[in-house]
């Protein structure tokens, strides 16, 4: 259990840079600050991923509740408004937990009472509890429903068009808001009185898009508010769903039956890493397609396909979920086109992007850390097999758009005005890290592809063609890259010469399966990223000893993405650095030891200031390496639990 106490939840300072997350496994999420203070246009109690229309909304931005008692009402939450937060429910919290689902606790006088949320897995459906823990009082209990429905990546104001009126359902209302949204049903477990009465909340702020150059103020709608009475032991469920809510007393039982469940299967001498296996789950997704998928980060990301197979180790086949990891690696089989793997799979439309050059290449590495982990060879065959010989084939032709393998044997890909590799940011209309041409790691990739393409290849296959694609480019490789100045591998090679700027794309050659380099030139690469790269958060995108490097993530966003690759730290990358640094120590005990001791803050603990239970997408390039981005990243998420795998093998 993660408990945050008294004197962070009554601070709005400390409080509203703590951020919770509750999952549905449909892509939809609960999402707030501890003190139910929403700081992003992207939280929300009931954000949902929707089949018509398609895409993420905020239908219920938050359920505002307050205790009535002797003509006295208490709040149980806080809004920020222009130049003032109301109401000031946070004066009253005494703690945060975060369990097997998020809750905050508050005391008013004698009375303790318990407000938990918990999104219903399968369902767009949120229940929000009550629960009056300590007190002889027995208080009204008041929830004001505030609406939002609309995008997650939008904002809305009072309008003309949206419809007030409420409908009476069992136990609650039905409001359908605007023509072509789903409507919304709340309702309580217990008998409770609506009392209509619709308004609008002007100027509701969310100090973090400010901050992130975005609109910040909205309006939301309230259409009545609900009273109940609040007794001990008689827990009071508020929930709201796209459906009709049925049982909510018997869902909420089932669902944290669930979620024991989940956390027993998750098994781990460190309960750190059992917590960590717990909540990687939320990026597991089958979106509006059914399609077994991962969800890249939250609260912004959705379906990237690069980023799926880089996660899928360590969300699926190191973390007990074996089953749904085959499921994606199939789905994603499916998908193969022209050697390519979509990297983007457009939620709000059937739209597949195949604009990267590395999403294929690591589908092998997916593969490779399957059978590692004890995977079916027999389900690799029939079900996988097919795209990986139709990636392979496909490059060898040279039938792969933008991608073209040279004389030297290299794969070169892009031009001037594309970004298919992993450092694909833009600003101010232009790539910030051109890497057309051969970069580092996507050849460390495509040598990586062929060799295990070799190992799976049975009879017939055309082995003699791929076996001497491989030794060309292995034979080329080392001239190609090495930079004899700083005696560790060139970034990118192209028309017009050597990229020699330091970065941590290097580390793959030595990291992944099959390399190119021997022992003495992958420690030279690992002294090289020591010295200049290495953080106790991850790996920084540049040197800062070269004149681009840029340590800090602030302002609006082209001033984020100039930054991205240029010097942020990333912790995913922790995990290749930490398997390249055992390959090559004399000392493989005392290199584990040294891993676990220095990555300590993403292996062994969680953020302090930012996403509670989960590893952020990156962090500043200088201490103290504050969190930014994501709140919760994926592959961050991932890497800290296949790292932590790999430094408990014997």
């Amino acid at each position: 259990m993660i408990r945050i106490p008294r004197d962070e939840c009554v601070n709005t300072e400390t409080a509203t840079r703590k951020e919770w997350l509750d999952t549905n496994g449909l892509g939809g999420y609960a999402s707030s600050t501890l003190i139910n203070c929403h700081t992003r246009k992207y939280h929300g109690l009931l954000v949902a991923a929707l089949k018509e229309p398609r895409g993420r909304f905020v239908l219920l931005s938050k359920a505002e509740s307050s205790l009535l008692h002797d003509g006295k009402e208490f709040f149980l939450s806080t809004n920020k408004y222009p130049g003032v937060y109301h109401p000031t429910g946070h004066q009253f919290a005494e703690s945060f937990e975060q369990d097997l689902f998020p809750a905050i606790t508050f005391r008013i006088g004698d009375a303790l009472i318990r407000k938990s949320f918990l999104m219903v897995h399968g369902k767009n459906t949120v229940l929000v509890c009550y629960e009056l823990v300590e007190g002889k009082v027995k208080p009204t209990l008041r929830i004001r429903p505030m609406l939002a429905f609309r995008s997650i990546h939008a904002l809305t104001r009072e309008n003309m068009f949206l419809r007030p009126k409420s409908y009476p359902e069992r136990n609650g209302r039905k409001v359908q808001p605007y023509e072509g949204m789903p409507p919304l049903y709340m309702g309580t477990n217990r008998t409770s009185e609506f009392l209509p009465g619709p308004k609008w909340n002007l100027n509701v702020e969310y100090i973090l898009e400010r901050a992130r150059g975005f609109d910040y103020q909205e309006d939301l709608f309230c259409p009545g508010v609900f009273e109940v009475c609040l007794q001990k032991g008689k827990p009071v469920t508020f929930g709201a769903s796209t459906e009709p809510l049925g049982n909510l007393e018997r869902q909420r039982k089932k669902e944290i039956e669930r979620r024991e469940a989940a956390f027993a299967a998750c098994k781990d001498r460190s309960n750190h890493v059992r917590q960590l296996k717990f909540f990687s789950g939320q990026f597991l997704i089958r979106n509006t397609s059914g399609f077994a998928s991962v969800a890249a980060g939250y609260h912004w990301f959705g379906e990237w396909g690069r980023d799926t197979m880089i996660a899928l180790p360590g969300l699926t086949f190191f973390a007990g979920r074996k089953k749904f990891g085959e499921e994606v690696l199939a789905a994603y089989a499916g998908l193969e086109r022209d050697g390519l793997l979509p990297n983007y799979l457009d939620q709000s439309s059937d739209h597949l992007a195949y604009n990267s050059v590395d999403a294929s290449l690591w589908f092998f590495w997916a593969v490779q850390q399957y059978l590692k982990a004890r995977g079916s060879k027999q389900f690799v065959m029939d079900k996988v097999f097919p795209a990986l010989r139709s990636i392979v084939a496909a490059h060898l032709d040279n039938r792969v758009p933008l991608c073209g393998i040279d004389g030297d044997g290299l794969l070169y890909a892009g031009n001037e005005h594309t970004q298919l590799t992993w450092m694909d940011a833009q600003a101010y209309g232009r790539p910030v890290t051109p890497r057309h041409g051969a970069a580092v790691e996507i050849n460390a990739l495509w040598y990586n592809a062929l060799r295990f393409f070799l190992e799976l290849a049975p009879d017939g296959e055309p082995a003699e063609r791929v076996g001497r694609a491989a030794d060309t480019l292995a034979a080329n490789f080392t001239d190609k890259f090495w930079n004899g100045d700083d005696n560790c591998l060139c970034d990118v090679v192209d028309e017009h010469g050597r990229d020699r700027s330091i970065r941590p794309n290097q580390v793959f050659a030595a990291s992944l399966p099959h390399t190119m380099l021997d022992s003495a030139q992958m420690r030279a690469i690992i002294s090289v990223v020591q010295a200049h790269l290495l953080t106790p958060y991850g790996l920084r995108t540049l040197s800062p000893r070269n004149p681009k490097y840029s340590p800090f993530y602030r302002g609006g966003p082209d001033e984020r993405d100039a930054a991205y690759h240029q010097g942020m730290v990333w912790p995913w990358l922790a995990g290749h650095f930490g398997e390249a640094l055992l390959r090559q120590a004399e000392d493989r005990s005392g290199a584990k030891a040294f891993l676990r001791k220095y990555f300590k803050p993403i292996l062994r603990s969680f953020p302090d200031n930012f996403g509670i239970s989960s590893v952020p997408e990156l962090y500043t390039g200088n201490p103290p390496h504050l969190p930014r981005g994501t709140m919760a990243q994926a592959w961050s998420v991932a890497e800290a639990i296949r790292l932590n795998k790999i430094l408990g093998e014997k």
